[in-house]
């Protein structure tokens, strides 16, 4: 389904405009494309439509913007609601109801069973690495049975992140690339900020940190071979390679996006063993 882009209206003052609307999804051709596509990557994957739909981390808005395009009745939480004033300018430009909260993912303030679906683009490699499980169990824990998690995550295997590895390993590197978000190391939780902390998980942990918190993991993928920093006289050319390179075994695999969808099933059809949970024949676990 293709959907228009929204309209952003013009009288944001400058105090409240978001960094991410006005340097990616109003920036170069390259740094549009990034931003948008992980969005609708995302969006994509939720196959029913109607119900309400969280947005965890969800900034200015865009990904609400989405979700009510798809028939959703959004609703949007960020830990941090700078972002807040210049989201409700965009959706009152674009006719959109949608409310908004500051909330933990770790912690939502909402019933069991609140929203029939769920997305989180480019959100869980920023929360704090021991408390990723309680966010994933409380994303489980606030969708209808049958209901859709969508995120999108820097694919920890891709070209880009093995490079961050290798930067930050050599400091001299790192001041030819200042402008990346390099992996953190051991932070302490005091000086924990999600807007600092970058700490993507690997593709197979996130598999199985998704089934032990009690989903089904529906789908898995990796896109964008496309730089940020590529000159917009050369995005189309960009944009052929990053197709073939996507649809090349082997090579799609460092693709700089891990994008998943996972769905809510029961606990009653998991046994629990070791660490991970299983499906069982049926019968509930005692």
């Amino acid at each position: 389904m293709k959907i228009p882009e929204p309209v952003i209206p013009g009288d944001i003052p400058p105090a409240e405009l978001p960094a991410l609307l006005r340097n990616w999804h109003l920036g170069s051709k390259a740094r549009r494309h990034l931003s948008r596509r992980r969005f609708h990557e995302v969006t994509s994957l939720l196959d029913r439509s109607g119900g309400r739909a969280l947005d965890a981390g969800c900034g200015w808005g865009y990904g609400l913007f989405l979700l009510g395009r798809r028939g959703f009745e959004p609703f949007g939480i960020d830990i941090v609601q700078d972002d807040f004033p210049a989201a409700r300018r965009v959706a009152a430009a674009n006719a959109l109801d949608v409310a908004l909260a500051g909330a933990d993912l770790g912690a939502l303030p909402f019933a069991e069973g609140s929203f029939a679906a769920m997305t989180a683009v480019e959100t869980i490699e920023h929360v704090f690495e021991e408390d990723r499980m309680s966010a994933l169990r409380e994303a489980w824990r606030v969708l209808v049975p049958g209901g859709v998690l969508a995120l999108s995550t820097p694919n920890e295997r891709s070209i880009v992140e093995r490079g961050k590895r290798l930067i930050v390993r050599f400091p001299f590197l790192k001041r030819l690339f200042p402008a990346m978000c390099y992996p953190a190391g051991a932070v302490p939780r005091e000086r924990y900020h999600p807007y600092s902390y970058h700490k993507p998980v690997p593709p197979a942990a996130l598999r199985r940190m998704l089934e032990d918190a009690g989903f089904e993991v529906a789908a898995v993928k990796t896109v964008i071979f496309v730089w940020k920093s590529v000159p917009d006289a050369l995005f189309a050319a960009a944009r052929l390679v990053e197709t073939a390179l996507e649809r090349a075994p082997f090579v799609r695999g460092l693709a700089s996006t891990l994008v998943v969808s996972a769905i809510k099933v029961e606990r009653s059809a998991y046994v629990v063993s070791g660490s991970r949970g299983e499906k069982s024949s049926g019968r509930t676990a005692t």
